[in-house]
């Protein structure tokens, strides 16, 4: 009998709960993606994550092929046309198994019950399985039945799930059938930027992991918010397309302690930590549609009137705000397809606590250009920013861009990377150039401060204040 496993936003072979089932229970199996452009539009695919996304599935499509099973993409545009392409394809494969782990954003929700309905109709089985969570959303409530609003008391409860269920060995796979030779390159449609600064094959993927378990984790409590330093994972672009599991993640950290996932040192416990905030999130999505329909999650803060500028908006988007640490961080962006972590919330801060525009807006400008443009994560580290979120900073919490890069990136190393205006300021003078520029190198082109922090915090400050309490 014939099975089909479906790939989405997880491509690769090693713990992979579908595929892991698909093999062991089938004789002969066919390995199926859809690719979905109008859909992807809609939710601001990036090109350097599309590029990156087309190299994984060529190396997935050779790690198949050698083990006797080809991958088939069809287009079917978007996720209403998905059930119907699955059904069509199902059929020429003369199969009568689905396999594939699920997704937890409304629109991927919709579209997964809707394959499973479809197929039901039509006599097929689907074998839903959970691989991109360690701790699935229904293993997490409160005493009342509730789901968590806050992560203290939901990685409390995670990390408790986590050590009662374990982390799963890994499995091997053997060959299908003898090797079919080079696959045919899969190209996919859109614009595209080069990714070749990410890896694509498995070998390399892993590579990365482990050279950052040896060399970095130990540090990584420290080390992780000063973006001046090699100090992050930089695994997020793996994470988000699946081509590195988040039980491979896990299982490297078990191998530490006895105890895991308790007994970790500082920057592994860090890291595990940071692990539960990316499942947080995809629980919320889960739970709460409106996260997922571009609405706040504390409903009254969609009342909250955001300045409509244009002009402030470019200046952030471009790096030319005249603070320097915000700058920086949006260049890199812009040049590289990604952002240290600590620069993403103080640009994010910055928009919408210093320039008053809508998260929303900045949200979709993030996946637009995000390598590992996460839906899920980047919703709530911008709800998060915004004060509009669970769990979020509060609204009177607003990060000093000057104060915050004395604090990150004391030299002015990062500055300099991004900023190549500022190159030969003073360090004392880096964070906030301006009188030093006026004073040294009118000359410079580097634009003034398009707002006064002060005053905009304050501004925001009374105006949130407001909406908080009805009276916007």
């Amino acid at each position: 009998m014939t099975a089909v496993i479906w790939f989405k936003q997880d491509l690769r072979l090693q713990d992979n709960t579908a595929v892991a089932q698909a093999w062991h229970n089938h004789e002969r199996v066919v390995a199926l993606v859809t690719q979905t452009e109008k859909t992807w539009q809609k939710h601001h695919w990036a090109p350097i994550k599309r590029d990156l996304y087309e190299r994984r599935l060529n190396a997935l499509a050779s790690e198949l092929a050698a083990l006797g099973v080809p991958l088939h993409v069809i287009n079917a545009e978007s996720y209403c046309q998905v059930p119907a392409c699955v059904l069509q394809f199902m059929q020429k494969q003369q199969a009568q198994q689905l396999y594939f782990n699920r997704e937890y954003p409304l629109d991927e929700k919709r579209r997964d019950q809707a394959v499973v309905g479809w197929l039901q109709q039509h006599g097929i089985q689907s074998h839903v399985s959970d691989d991109l969570l360690l701790v699935v959303p229904e293993r997490i409530y409160t005493g009342q039945g509730h789901y968590y609003k806050k992560f203290t008391p939901f990685y409390k409860r995670w990390l408790a799930v986590l050590a009662e269920q374990g982390v799963s060995a890994p499995q091997h796979l053997p060959a299908k059938g003898p090797p079919i030779g080079l696959p045919e390159k899969v190209t996919l449609f859109g614009d595209k930027v080069s990714s070749a600064a990410w890896r694509a094959d498995t070998q390399a993927i892993h590579a990365a992991m482990e050279q950052y378990y040896h060399e970095r984790l130990h540090d990584y409590a420290q080390n992780r918010d000063i973006p001046a330093l090699n100090g992050t994972s930089a695994l997020s672009p793996y994470i988000e397309n699946g081509s590195l599991g988040v039980a491979t993640l896990a299982r490297k950290l078990a191998q530490l302690t006895p105890d895991f996932p308790d007994g970790l040192e500082p920057g592994a416990s860090t890291w595990l930590s940071e692990l539960a905030w990316r499942e947080f999130y995809q629980h919320l999505m889960w739970h709460v549609p409106r996260l997922s329909q571009g609405k706040g999650f504390q409903e009254e803060t969609d009342a909250y009137p955001w300045v409509n500028s244009e002009e402030r908006f470019t200046a952030w988007c471009e790096g030319r705000t005249g603070f320097p640490i915000i700058d920086a961080g949006m260049r890199q962006l812009k040049a590289t397809g990604w952002m240290h972590n600590r620069v993403r919330m103080l640009v994010a801060s910055f928009l919408v606590k210093d320039l008053h525009l809508d998260w929303r807006l900045e949200e979709a400008y993030f996946m637009q250009n995000l390598v590992d443009g996460s839906f899920a994560a980047n919703n709530g580290g911008w709800q998060w920013s915004a004060g509009t979120g669970t769990d979020a900073a509060p609204y009177f919490r607003v990060f000093n861009p000057e104060r915050q890069s004395e604090k990150f990136d004391p030299a002015g190393q990062y500055i300099r990377i991004w900023v190549k205006e500022l190159a030969d300021v003073p360090a004392k003078h880096i964070h906030a150039p301006w009188q030093w520029l006026q004073q040294y190198a009118r000359a410079n082109p580097y634009p003034k401060p398009i707002v006064e922090h002060s005053q905009m915090r304050e501004l925001f400050t009374q105006t949130f204040k407001q909406v908080k309490n009805g009276l916007l």
